[in-house]
C-alpha cells in the first residue's frame, strides 16, 4: 500500500477506536458494543484530543461528554499523563480545561486549576485546531472561540448539542467507573482495578502501570490489606506483593456467576496511545521524504521507541521490525506490524493490500 494510503487506513481506523470507546463510555455513536478491555479514560482523553482534530464531530461530542461526566476524570492521572507529552498537546488539554471550568462549575476549582499549568505566551502563533483528514485546515470560523484563542487554537464558538448520556459503570470495559463510584476516585480504586485483572503486584509495579506515585500507591495498598479482603504474600528476598480474591470480587462487582473468561483485559492504554501517537507523527513526517531509503529511515527510528510502548501495552503482538530488516523492506515490515496492531484493536476487517 502507498504511503499515502496507509496513512488513511491508519486514522480511519484509530477515529473508529476511538468512536467505539467514546460511545461505550455515553457520548453519541453509532457502535455502541463493549469491547473485552477496560477503558482508561485520562488516557483516552489525551490521545483524542489530538487525534480528534481530523473528526470534528467527535471532538464535540468529547466535549459534551465531559460537561456532563467530568466528575470521574482523575486530574492527578491525567496531569501526571500530560507531563510527558509536547507543549501543543499540553496547550490543548489546558484549553479544553479552561472550557470545562466555565460549563461544569460545580467542577470549576478542579478544572481551573490545570487549565492554568499550559497557558500560552501572548505571541504564540495561532493554528486552526480541526484538520480534514488530508491534513488541510478547515476554513477560519466567524465568530471565534475566545477560550480556545487564548492557548493558540482557531475554532468556532462551541455549541454543544446536549447527546451525551452517563457512564453505565455497569459495563465490564468502564469497571474503573465502577470502582470510582465505590472507593473513589485515586490511588485505591486504581489499585484494586490491577488487582482484579493480574495475579499478584509489587507497589512499584502497581505504580507504574496505573500512572500514580510510589508513595500513594504503597499506602493505597497497606489500607486496603488492612480490610483483609487485599492480602498479602512474600515474594522474592523481602518483597511483598498484595493479591486478592478475584472470584470474590468480581461476583460482587458484576452480581453474576464468575467466569474467569470474561475478566476485561486490562492494557496499559497510556503506553499504547502515547506508541500510537508516535506513529501517527511518523506517518506525517515520512510525508515530507526525499527518498524511500529515508522514509524507511524515519519509521525505524521512530519505531525503536514506539517498540516499547507496544511491548508494555499488554497486547499480543509479534516482535516489531528489527533491525536485520533491509531499508528497502523495511516500510513494507512496518505496515505489516501496525495493520496488525489495529486488528488486535478492532472487529475483524479488510487488511490493506501489500505494498508494490
Amino acid at each position: 500500500m502507498s504511503q499515502r494510503n496507509f496513512k488513511k487506513f491508519y486514522l480511519d481506523n484509530i477515529l473508529d477506536l476511538l468512536w467505539r470507546q467514546w460511545s461505550a463510555l455515553g457520548a453519541l455513536g453509532g457502535m455502541p458494543a463493549e469491547d473485552t478491555w477496560i477503558i482508561d479514560p485520562e488516557a483516552l482523553l489525551v490521545f483524542s484530543l489530538e487525534m480528534a482534530r481530523y473528526e470534528p464531530r467527535l471532538f464535540e461530542e468529547i466535549l459534551g461528554w465531559l460537561v456532563v461526566n467530568n466528575k470521574w476524570i482523575d486530574i492527578q492521572r491525567l496531569r501526571g499523563i500530560i507531563k510527558t507529552k509536547d507543549e501543543k498537546t499540553k496547550r490543548l488539554t489546558s484549553a479544553v480545561s479552561y472550557f470545562l471550568s466555565h460549563e461544569a462549575k460545580s467542577y470549576r476549582r478542579k478544572w481551573q486549576a490545570l487549565a492554568l499549568l499550559n497557558r500560552p505566551i501572548p505571541a504564540l502563533e495561532k493554528e486552526t485546531l480541526f484538520k480534514t483528514k488530508e491534513g488541510v485546515s478547515y476554513p477560519e470560523p466567524k465568530p471565534r472561540s475566545d477560550i480556545f484563542d487564548d492557548y493558540g487554537f482557531i475554532r468556532g464558538q462551541v455549541s454543544l448539542r446536549n447527546t451525551a448520556g452517563s457512564v453505565l459503570a455497569t459495563g465490564k470495559s468502564n469497571s474503573r467507573f465502577l470502582l470510582r463510584s465505590l472507593f473513589g476516585i485515586g490511588s485505591r480504586s486504581e489499585s484494586l482495578l490491577y488487582l482484579l485483572t493480574h495475579e499478584a503486584g509489587h507497589p512499584a509495579s502497581v505504580a507504574r502501570a496505573i500512572g500514580i506515585s510510589v508513595r500513594g500507591t504503597q499506602d493505597a495498598l497497606i489500607e486496603l490489606s488492612g480490610s483483609g479482603l487485599v492480602m498479602t504474600r512474600a515474594s522474592g528476598k523481602r518483597k511483598i506483593e498484595y493479591w486478592l480474591d478475584k472470584k470474590r470480587w468480581w461476583e460482587f462487582i458484576s452480581g453474576a456467576a464468575f467466569d474467569e473468561k470474561s475478566i476485561p483485559l486490562w492494557l496499559d492504554w497510556v503506553a499504547l496511545f502515547s506508541a500510537l501517537m508516535s506513529v501517527w507523527h511518523a506517518l506525517l513526517d515520512t510525508e515530507k521524504a526525499d527518498s524511500d531509503y529515508m522514509r524507511s529511515s524515519k519509521l525505524r527510528e521512530v519505531m525503536e521507541s514506539a517498540g516499547v510502548g507496544f511491548a508494555k501495552s499488554g497486547l499480543n503482538l509479534p516482535p516489531i521490525p528489527g533491525r536485520h530488516v533491509r531499508p528497502e523492506r523495511y516500510e513494507e515490515d512496518f505496515q505489516h506490524f501496525i495493520t496488525e496492531v489495529l486488528g488486535k484493536l478492532h472487529r475483524p476487517q479488510k487488511s490493506p493490500a501489500p505494498l508494490k
